[in-house]
Protein backbone atom coordinates (compact mmCIF):
# COMPACT_ATOMS: atom_id res chain seq x y z
CA UNK A 1 0.00 0.00 0.00
CA UNK A 2 1.42 3.20 -0.93
CA UNK A 3 1.02 6.95 0.59
CA UNK A 4 -2.58 7.05 1.50
CA UNK A 5 -3.05 11.20 1.80
CA UNK A 6 -1.37 11.71 -1.86
CA UNK A 7 -4.84 13.64 -3.24
CA UNK A 8 -4.39 17.10 -4.75
CA UNK A 9 -6.63 18.22 -1.72
CA UNK A 10 -4.85 16.47 1.13
CA UNK A 11 -1.58 18.24 -0.01
CA UNK A 12 -3.56 21.50 -0.33
CA UNK A 13 -4.71 20.88 3.30
CA UNK A 14 -1.17 20.03 4.29
CA UNK A 15 0.08 23.29 2.58
CA UNK A 16 -2.41 25.20 4.43
CA UNK A 17 -1.36 24.16 7.78
CA UNK A 18 2.03 25.34 6.86
CA UNK A 19 1.40 28.77 5.65
CA UNK A 20 -1.07 28.92 8.87
CA UNK A 21 2.29 27.72 10.94
CA UNK A 22 5.26 29.27 9.33
CA UNK A 23 5.29 33.24 8.49
CA UNK A 24 7.06 32.55 5.48
CA UNK A 25 6.17 29.56 3.98
CA UNK A 26 8.92 27.58 3.03
CA UNK A 27 8.40 23.88 2.80
CA UNK A 28 11.38 22.51 2.65
CA UNK A 29 12.23 20.12 5.88
CA UNK A 30 15.43 18.77 7.07
CA UNK A 31 15.23 15.19 7.31
CA UNK A 32 18.24 13.01 9.55
CA UNK A 33 18.63 10.47 7.15
CA UNK A 34 20.81 7.44 9.23
CA UNK A 35 24.02 5.61 7.78
CA UNK A 36 23.05 2.79 8.94
CA UNK A 37 26.20 0.64 7.61
CA UNK A 38 29.35 2.14 9.31
CA UNK A 39 31.48 0.59 11.37
CA UNK A 40 31.08 -1.67 14.57
CA UNK A 41 29.09 -0.15 17.49
CA UNK A 42 30.39 1.97 19.64
CA UNK A 43 29.87 1.78 24.08
CA UNK A 44 28.58 5.15 25.21
CA UNK A 45 29.00 4.57 28.52
CA UNK A 46 25.53 4.12 31.00
CA UNK A 47 22.43 6.07 30.53
CA UNK A 48 19.61 6.35 32.99
CA UNK A 49 16.71 7.21 31.67
CA UNK A 50 14.37 6.98 34.87
CA UNK A 51 11.13 4.49 34.83
CA UNK A 52 10.49 3.80 31.35
CA UNK A 53 13.14 1.02 30.94
CA UNK A 54 13.00 0.34 26.64
CA UNK A 55 12.57 4.34 25.74
CA UNK A 56 14.06 8.14 26.51
CA UNK A 57 11.32 9.92 25.65
CA UNK A 58 8.01 10.04 23.90
CA UNK A 59 6.98 12.98 21.75
CA UNK A 60 2.93 13.44 20.99
CA UNK A 61 1.77 9.77 19.97
CA UNK A 62 5.63 8.58 18.38
CA UNK A 63 7.93 6.86 21.28
CA UNK A 64 11.93 7.02 20.81
CA UNK A 65 13.14 3.87 22.05
CA UNK A 66 16.61 3.64 23.67
CA UNK A 67 17.62 1.03 21.04
CA UNK A 68 17.12 3.80 18.53
CA UNK A 69 19.19 6.23 20.63
CA UNK A 70 21.47 3.76 20.84
CA UNK A 71 22.59 3.28 17.14
CA UNK A 72 22.06 6.67 15.67
CA UNK A 73 24.90 7.86 18.30
CA UNK A 74 26.69 4.99 17.35
CA UNK A 75 26.16 5.97 14.13
CA UNK A 76 27.63 9.58 14.60
CA UNK A 77 30.22 8.78 16.70
CA UNK A 78 31.68 6.21 13.88
CA UNK A 79 31.22 9.30 11.28
CA UNK A 80 33.27 11.77 12.68
CA UNK A 81 36.00 8.60 13.85
CA UNK A 82 36.23 7.98 10.39
CA UNK A 83 36.71 11.78 9.11
CA UNK A 84 38.96 12.57 12.00
CA UNK A 85 40.94 9.01 12.67
CA UNK A 86 42.87 8.91 15.75
CA UNK A 87 42.43 12.47 16.55
CA UNK A 88 38.78 11.73 17.69
CA UNK A 89 37.71 9.97 21.16
CA UNK A 90 35.07 9.88 23.47
CA UNK A 91 36.28 13.07 25.40
CA UNK A 92 35.88 14.97 22.37
CA UNK A 93 32.73 13.34 21.60
CA UNK A 94 31.38 14.32 24.47
CA UNK A 95 32.56 18.07 24.27
CA UNK A 96 31.06 18.11 20.87
CA UNK A 97 27.73 17.09 22.40
CA UNK A 98 26.89 14.59 20.00
CA UNK A 99 24.62 12.67 22.71
CA UNK A 100 22.78 16.09 22.43
CA UNK A 101 22.64 16.39 18.70
CA UNK A 102 21.41 13.05 18.84
CA UNK A 103 18.59 13.45 21.59
CA UNK A 104 17.66 16.64 19.74
CA UNK A 105 17.54 15.17 15.96
CA UNK A 106 15.29 11.97 17.49
CA UNK A 107 12.93 14.93 18.80
CA UNK A 108 12.70 16.50 15.22
CA UNK A 109 12.13 13.33 13.70
CA UNK A 110 9.43 12.14 15.69
CA UNK A 111 7.56 15.98 16.11
CA UNK A 112 7.70 15.31 11.75
CA UNK A 113 6.65 11.70 12.38
CA UNK A 114 3.50 12.94 14.69
CA UNK A 115 2.89 14.94 11.35
CA UNK A 116 2.75 12.26 9.38
CA UNK A 117 0.97 10.04 10.99
CA UNK A 118 -1.78 13.23 11.13
CA UNK A 119 -1.88 12.89 7.29
CA UNK A 120 -1.82 9.44 6.86
CA UNK A 121 1.57 8.83 5.63
CA UNK A 122 2.54 5.12 5.46
CA UNK A 123 5.43 3.24 4.34
CA UNK A 124 4.63 -0.42 3.79
CA UNK A 125 6.53 -3.72 4.51
CA UNK A 126 7.22 -4.31 1.02
CA UNK A 127 8.71 -0.61 0.41
CA UNK A 128 11.05 -1.08 3.39
CA UNK A 129 12.32 -4.57 2.00
CA UNK A 130 12.97 -3.26 -1.32
CA UNK A 131 14.77 -0.45 1.01
CA UNK A 132 17.12 -3.21 2.69
CA UNK A 133 17.44 -5.28 -0.15
CA UNK A 134 18.86 -2.64 -2.69
CA UNK A 135 21.53 -1.33 -0.14
CA UNK A 136 25.17 -2.08 -1.29
CA UNK A 137 26.30 -3.15 2.19
CA UNK A 138 23.91 -6.13 2.41
CA UNK A 139 25.14 -7.53 -1.09
CA UNK A 140 27.45 -10.10 -2.32
CA UNK A 141 29.96 -9.16 -5.12
CA UNK A 142 27.21 -10.53 -7.41
CA UNK A 143 25.15 -7.73 -6.20
CA UNK A 144 22.63 -9.87 -4.53
CA UNK A 145 21.16 -9.42 -1.69
CA UNK A 146 22.65 -11.88 1.06
CA UNK A 147 20.94 -12.92 4.20
CA UNK A 148 23.64 -14.18 5.89
CA UNK A 149 25.77 -10.94 5.92
CA UNK A 150 22.09 -9.05 7.16
CA UNK A 151 21.85 -11.40 9.85
CA UNK A 152 25.27 -10.98 10.91
CA UNK A 153 25.17 -7.02 10.85
CA UNK A 154 21.83 -7.14 12.81
CA UNK A 155 23.38 -9.75 15.61
CA UNK A 156 26.95 -7.81 15.65
CA UNK A 157 24.77 -4.65 17.15
CA UNK A 158 22.37 -6.24 18.88
CA UNK A 159 19.03 -5.79 16.90
CA UNK A 160 16.07 -7.90 15.89
CA UNK A 161 15.04 -7.75 12.66
CA UNK A 162 11.87 -5.41 13.57
CA UNK A 163 14.23 -3.20 15.22
CA UNK A 164 16.29 -1.92 12.26
CA UNK A 165 13.19 -2.30 10.32
CA UNK A 166 11.32 0.73 11.99
CA UNK A 167 14.19 3.34 11.75
CA UNK A 168 14.19 2.17 7.97
CA UNK A 169 10.20 2.93 7.99
CA UNK A 170 11.07 6.30 10.09
CA UNK A 171 12.98 7.43 7.29
CA UNK A 172 10.88 6.81 4.28
CA UNK A 173 8.02 8.21 5.97
CA UNK A 174 9.80 11.44 6.54
CA UNK A 175 11.19 11.28 2.91
CA UNK A 176 7.72 10.97 1.85
CA UNK A 177 6.67 13.81 3.98
CA UNK A 178 9.39 15.77 3.01
CA UNK A 179 8.47 15.65 -1.03
CA UNK A 180 4.44 16.05 -0.22
CA UNK A 181 5.20 19.75 1.18
CA UNK A 182 8.17 21.03 -0.89
CA UNK A 183 7.46 23.85 -2.80
CA UNK A 184 10.30 26.32 -4.31
CA UNK A 185 10.76 29.52 -3.82
CA UNK A 186 9.01 31.95 -5.69
CA UNK A 187 10.39 34.43 -8.40
CA UNK A 188 9.70 37.01 -6.01
CA UNK A 189 11.19 35.67 -2.50
CA UNK A 190 14.41 34.87 -5.00
CA UNK A 191 14.42 38.70 -5.85
CA UNK A 192 14.26 39.82 -2.48
CA UNK A 193 17.43 37.39 -1.35
CA UNK A 194 19.08 37.74 -4.23
CA UNK A 195 19.43 41.66 -4.15
CA UNK A 196 21.66 41.05 -0.57
CA UNK A 197 24.07 40.02 -3.35
CA UNK A 198 23.45 43.01 -5.15
CA UNK A 199 25.11 45.76 -2.44
CA UNK A 200 28.77 46.42 -2.07
CA UNK A 201 30.32 48.05 0.99
CA UNK A 202 33.55 50.26 1.22
CA UNK A 203 35.08 49.78 4.94
CA UNK A 204 37.80 50.88 7.23
CA UNK A 205 38.36 48.50 10.19
CA UNK A 206 41.39 47.97 12.59
CA UNK A 207 42.08 45.06 13.99
CA UNK A 208 43.04 44.46 18.04
CA UNK A 209 44.52 41.00 19.13
CA UNK A 210 46.54 39.92 22.01
CA UNK A 211 49.89 41.71 21.17
CA UNK A 212 48.05 44.84 21.04
CA UNK A 213 47.27 44.38 25.04
CA UNK A 214 49.23 43.63 27.66
CA UNK A 215 48.16 41.52 30.61
CA UNK A 216 50.67 40.77 33.26
CA UNK A 217 49.18 38.19 36.52
CA UNK A 218 50.76 38.61 40.08
CA UNK A 219 50.86 34.85 41.85
CA UNK A 220 48.17 36.11 44.10
CA UNK A 221 46.01 37.08 41.60
CA UNK A 222 46.24 33.56 40.10
CA UNK A 223 45.86 31.80 43.20
CA UNK A 224 42.50 33.99 44.01
CA UNK A 225 41.47 32.94 40.75
CA UNK A 226 42.04 28.81 41.23
CA UNK A 227 40.57 29.38 44.77
CA UNK A 228 37.48 30.74 42.78
CA UNK A 229 37.47 28.16 40.67
CA UNK A 230 38.47 25.02 42.28
CA UNK A 231 35.97 22.61 40.80
CA UNK A 232 37.44 23.62 37.06
CA UNK A 233 40.64 21.72 38.09
CA UNK A 234 40.10 18.15 39.02
CA UNK A 235 42.06 15.29 38.84
CA UNK A 236 40.69 12.49 36.54
CA UNK A 237 38.85 9.72 37.86
CA UNK A 238 41.03 6.40 37.80
CA UNK A 239 40.25 2.86 38.27
CA UNK A 240 42.37 0.25 40.32
CA UNK A 241 42.65 -2.59 37.83
CA UNK A 242 43.75 -6.29 37.82
CA UNK A 243 43.73 -7.70 33.82
CA UNK A 244 43.94 -11.19 32.73
CA UNK A 245 45.13 -11.62 28.64
CA UNK A 246 44.36 -14.05 26.55
CA UNK A 247 46.12 -13.71 23.27
CA UNK A 248 46.22 -15.95 19.98
CA UNK A 249 49.46 -17.34 20.83
CA UNK A 250 50.19 -19.85 18.41
CA UNK A 251 46.77 -20.49 16.73
CA UNK A 252 46.75 -20.75 12.64
CA UNK A 253 44.52 -19.85 10.19
CA UNK A 254 44.43 -21.20 6.75
CA UNK A 255 43.44 -18.77 3.58
CA UNK A 256 40.43 -20.73 3.25
CA UNK A 257 39.09 -19.77 6.09
CA UNK A 258 39.92 -16.15 6.33
CA UNK A 259 37.81 -16.30 2.92
CA UNK A 260 34.88 -18.28 4.34
CA UNK A 261 34.63 -16.21 7.34
CA UNK A 262 34.80 -12.58 5.01
CA UNK A 263 31.84 -14.12 2.94
CA UNK A 264 30.00 -14.85 6.03
CA UNK A 265 30.97 -10.95 7.71
CA UNK A 266 31.50 -9.07 4.75
CA UNK A 267 29.59 -5.77 5.86
CA UNK A 268 32.18 -5.48 9.03
CA UNK A 269 34.47 -4.28 5.86
CA UNK A 270 33.01 -1.87 4.26
CA UNK A 271 34.27 1.71 3.30
CA UNK A 272 32.98 4.64 4.46
CA UNK A 273 30.44 4.76 1.64
CA UNK A 274 28.85 1.36 2.53
CA UNK A 275 30.79 -0.53 -0.05
CA UNK A 276 32.26 -3.50 0.80
CA UNK A 277 36.09 -3.67 0.56
CA UNK A 278 37.76 -6.42 -1.56
CA UNK A 279 39.32 -9.63 0.37
CA UNK A 280 42.77 -8.44 -0.68
CA UNK A 281 43.06 -5.28 0.98
CA UNK A 282 41.71 -6.25 3.98
CA UNK A 283 42.71 -9.58 4.67
CA UNK A 284 45.06 -8.51 7.60
CA UNK A 285 41.77 -7.22 9.31
CA UNK A 286 39.78 -10.13 8.42
CA UNK A 287 42.60 -12.59 9.67
CA UNK A 288 42.99 -10.59 12.96
CA UNK A 289 38.57 -10.71 13.11
CA UNK A 290 38.91 -14.36 12.65
CA UNK A 291 41.26 -15.63 15.49
CA UNK A 292 39.32 -13.22 17.62
CA UNK A 293 36.67 -15.31 16.78
CA UNK A 294 39.05 -18.66 17.90
CA UNK A 295 40.23 -17.49 20.68
CA UNK A 296 36.57 -15.87 22.62
CA UNK A 297 35.81 -18.90 24.41
CA UNK A 298 39.46 -19.31 25.69
CA UNK A 299 38.96 -15.91 27.34
CA UNK A 300 35.92 -16.40 28.77
CA UNK A 301 37.57 -20.11 30.24
CA UNK A 302 40.46 -17.44 31.88
CA UNK A 303 37.61 -15.17 33.06
CA UNK A 304 35.81 -18.16 34.82
CA UNK A 305 39.15 -19.37 36.59
CA UNK A 306 40.17 -15.60 37.34
CA UNK A 307 37.12 -14.99 39.04
CA UNK A 308 37.41 -18.32 41.12
CA UNK A 309 40.99 -17.40 42.23
CA UNK A 310 42.68 -20.54 40.07
CA UNK A 311 44.91 -17.79 38.14
CA UNK A 312 46.30 -14.47 39.06
CA UNK A 313 46.58 -11.20 37.77
CA UNK A 314 48.77 -10.46 35.17
CA UNK A 315 48.91 -6.89 35.17
CA UNK A 316 47.76 -4.71 38.14
CA UNK A 317 47.66 -0.72 36.95
CA UNK A 318 45.55 2.09 37.98
CA UNK A 319 44.44 4.22 34.70
CA UNK A 320 42.94 7.47 34.19
CA UNK A 321 38.81 7.24 33.12
CA UNK A 322 39.16 7.50 29.47
CA UNK A 323 42.86 6.71 28.87
CA UNK A 324 43.41 5.68 25.17
CA UNK A 325 44.77 2.32 26.69
CA UNK A 326 41.12 0.22 26.61
CA UNK A 327 38.02 1.43 23.88
CA UNK A 328 34.72 2.72 24.25
CA UNK A 329 33.28 -0.22 24.87
CA UNK A 330 35.61 -1.55 27.85
CA UNK A 331 35.08 2.76 29.48
CA UNK A 332 31.07 1.94 29.07
CA UNK A 333 31.25 -1.53 30.95
CA UNK A 334 33.77 0.24 33.66
CA UNK A 335 31.67 2.99 34.22
CA UNK A 336 28.95 1.11 35.00
CA UNK A 337 30.57 -1.67 36.89
CA UNK A 338 31.07 -1.89 40.69
CA UNK A 339 34.30 -2.50 42.95
CA UNK A 340 35.45 -6.24 42.45
CA UNK A 341 33.33 -7.06 39.28
CA UNK A 342 34.99 -8.95 36.92
CA UNK A 343 34.61 -7.65 33.30
CA UNK A 344 33.59 -9.99 30.28
CA UNK A 345 36.09 -10.43 28.60
CA UNK A 346 36.45 -7.75 26.04
CA UNK A 347 39.17 -7.21 22.50
CA UNK A 348 42.33 -4.85 22.89
CA UNK A 349 43.91 -4.36 19.29
CA UNK A 350 44.53 -8.17 19.03
CA UNK A 351 44.02 -10.00 21.89
CA UNK A 352 40.78 -10.21 24.82
CA UNK A 353 41.62 -9.20 28.14
CA UNK A 354 39.83 -9.73 31.51
CA UNK A 355 39.33 -6.61 33.94
CA UNK A 356 38.81 -6.84 37.99
CA UNK A 357 37.54 -3.52 38.85
CA UNK A 358 39.13 -3.55 42.56
CA UNK A 359 38.52 0.20 43.13
CA UNK A 360 37.41 4.08 41.46
CA UNK A 361 39.14 6.52 42.55
CA UNK A 362 36.89 9.46 42.50
CA UNK A 363 37.94 13.30 40.93
CA UNK A 364 39.54 15.80 43.52
CA UNK A 365 40.35 19.36 43.18
CA UNK A 366 43.96 19.67 42.25
CA UNK A 367 46.44 21.41 44.43
CA UNK A 368 47.36 25.10 43.66
CA UNK A 369 50.84 24.01 42.66
CA UNK A 370 48.88 21.07 40.22
CA UNK A 371 46.32 23.73 38.98
CA UNK A 372 48.50 26.64 38.46
CA UNK A 373 49.83 25.93 34.97
CA UNK A 374 45.95 25.68 33.38
CA UNK A 375 44.77 28.39 36.05
CA UNK A 376 47.44 30.69 34.73
CA UNK A 377 46.09 30.26 31.05
CA UNK A 378 42.63 30.50 32.18
CA UNK A 379 42.95 33.84 33.43
CA UNK A 380 45.30 35.08 30.90
CA UNK A 381 42.71 34.50 28.30
CA UNK A 382 40.34 35.78 30.18
CA UNK A 383 41.93 39.01 31.06
CA UNK A 384 43.38 39.29 27.27
CA UNK A 385 39.63 39.23 26.01
CA UNK A 386 38.92 41.74 28.83
CA UNK A 387 41.59 44.07 27.83
CA UNK A 388 40.81 43.78 23.94
CA UNK A 389 37.34 44.57 24.50
CA UNK A 390 38.63 47.64 26.32
CA UNK A 391 40.47 48.41 23.05
CA UNK A 392 38.09 48.01 20.51
CA UNK A 393 35.23 49.94 22.54
CA UNK A 394 37.64 52.63 22.43
CA UNK A 395 37.30 52.21 18.39
CA UNK A 396 34.24 52.26 18.16
CA UNK A 397 33.83 55.61 20.29
CA UNK A 398 36.47 57.27 17.75
CA UNK A 399 35.82 55.45 14.48
CA UNK A 400 38.44 58.20 12.87
CA UNK A 401 41.22 56.15 14.58
CA UNK A 402 40.54 52.95 12.30
CA UNK A 403 43.23 52.82 9.59
CA UNK A 404 43.18 50.31 7.81
CA UNK A 405 41.39 50.94 4.20
CA UNK A 406 39.67 47.72 2.19
CA UNK A 407 40.61 49.28 -0.56
CA UNK A 408 38.08 47.92 -2.69
CA UNK A 409 34.37 47.28 -2.17
CA UNK A 410 33.08 43.70 -0.78
CA UNK A 411 30.45 41.52 -1.61
CA UNK A 412 28.34 38.85 -0.69
CA UNK A 413 28.63 38.27 -4.77
CA UNK A 414 32.40 38.21 -4.89
CA UNK A 415 35.11 37.10 -2.38
CA UNK A 416 37.62 39.38 -2.08
CA UNK A 417 40.52 38.67 0.82
CA UNK A 418 40.61 41.95 3.44
CA UNK A 419 44.02 43.68 3.57
CA UNK A 420 45.64 41.78 7.51
CA UNK A 421 42.87 39.20 7.42
CA UNK A 422 43.22 35.40 6.54
CA UNK A 423 40.75 34.05 3.86
CA UNK A 424 38.84 32.49 6.26
CA UNK A 425 38.76 35.68 8.41
CA UNK A 426 37.61 37.87 5.50
CA UNK A 427 35.02 35.45 4.07
CA UNK A 428 33.25 35.53 8.02
CA UNK A 429 33.82 39.13 8.38
CA UNK A 430 32.28 40.16 4.74
CA UNK A 431 28.76 37.73 6.07
CA UNK A 432 28.66 39.17 9.58
CA UNK A 433 28.72 42.41 7.83
CA UNK A 434 26.38 42.47 5.40
CA UNK A 435 24.01 40.69 8.11
CA UNK A 436 24.00 43.40 10.21
CA UNK A 437 22.04 46.65 9.80
CA UNK A 438 25.14 48.73 12.14
CA UNK A 439 27.12 50.86 10.47
CA UNK A 440 29.69 50.95 13.09
CA UNK A 441 30.69 47.94 14.84
CA UNK A 442 32.82 45.25 16.06
CA UNK A 443 33.40 41.23 15.34
CA UNK A 444 35.08 38.74 17.65
CA UNK A 445 37.24 36.26 15.74
CA UNK A 446 38.95 33.47 16.72
CA UNK A 447 41.70 35.11 18.37
CA UNK A 448 41.22 38.73 17.98
CA UNK A 449 38.54 41.57 17.20
CA UNK A 450 37.94 43.71 14.61
CA UNK A 451 36.40 47.17 14.67
CA UNK A 452 35.03 48.78 11.11
CA UNK A 453 33.18 51.67 9.62
CA UNK A 454 31.08 51.68 6.40
CA UNK A 455 32.68 54.85 4.38
CA UNK A 456 30.17 54.09 1.19
CA UNK A 457 27.87 51.49 -0.31
CA UNK A 458 26.78 51.13 -3.50
CA UNK A 459 24.88 48.95 -6.47
CA UNK A 460 26.31 46.55 -8.77
CA UNK A 461 25.35 44.70 -11.63
CA UNK A 462 26.39 41.36 -11.18
CA UNK A 463 22.94 39.37 -12.80
CA UNK A 464 25.34 36.96 -13.83
CA UNK A 465 26.25 36.14 -10.40
CA UNK A 466 23.71 35.51 -8.99
CA UNK A 467 21.83 33.63 -11.36
CA UNK A 468 23.24 30.43 -9.90
CA UNK A 469 22.01 31.60 -6.45
CA UNK A 470 18.85 29.24 -6.58
CA UNK A 471 20.46 26.74 -4.63
CA UNK A 472 21.17 29.05 -1.63
CA UNK A 473 18.36 30.78 -2.07
CA UNK A 474 16.21 27.70 -1.25
CA UNK A 475 19.29 26.60 1.48
CA UNK A 476 18.29 30.11 3.56
CA UNK A 477 14.36 29.20 3.02
CA UNK A 478 15.05 26.10 4.24
CA UNK A 479 16.83 26.93 7.32
CA UNK A 480 14.36 29.43 8.14
CA UNK A 481 11.63 26.95 7.67
CA UNK A 482 13.30 24.36 9.88
CA UNK A 483 13.28 26.82 13.00
CA UNK A 484 9.43 27.72 12.25
CA UNK A 485 8.62 24.26 11.78
CA UNK A 486 10.13 22.75 14.38
CA UNK A 487 8.62 25.15 16.97
CA UNK A 488 4.89 25.32 15.82
CA UNK A 489 5.18 21.54 15.90
CA UNK A 490 6.77 21.32 19.68
CA UNK A 491 3.51 23.32 21.00
CA UNK A 492 1.27 20.99 18.94
CA UNK A 493 2.85 17.92 20.43
CA UNK A 494 3.76 17.34 23.53
CA UNK A 495 7.29 16.08 24.38
CA UNK A 496 7.90 13.85 27.33
CA UNK A 497 11.58 13.14 28.26
CA UNK A 498 12.06 10.07 30.58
Amino acid sequence: MEIISTTKETRLQMIGWMQKNNKYLVPTIWIATIAFIGAGAVGWGSMQFGDKSSSIAKVGDVTISKMKYSFNLNNLYNQYSQKLGNRFDKEMAKKLGLDKQVYNSLIRQALLLNLAKEYGIIVTDEEIGKEIINYRAFQDKSGAFNKSIYDNFLRSRGMKPKDFESIVRDDLIIAKLSKLIDVDPTDFEKEVIKSTFKIADKIKYAVVSAKDVNVTLSENEIKDFWQKNKLNYLSPKKYKLELVWTKPDGINVTDKEIEDYYKANSYEFSDKNGKVKELAAVKDDVKKALLLKKIKKDAAIARSRFKKGKIKAQESIEVAQNDAKFSNEIWKALQSAKDGDFLKPKVVNDSYVTIHLLSVVEPQPKSFSEAKEDATKDLKAQKTKEELNKLADSYLKDPSKLTIDSKEYISLSEFKVLPSLTPQDSQAITQKIFGSNKEVDKIELRDSILVYKIEDQKLIDNNKTISFLDKEVKAIKSGDFNGNLYDSLSKKYKIQQF
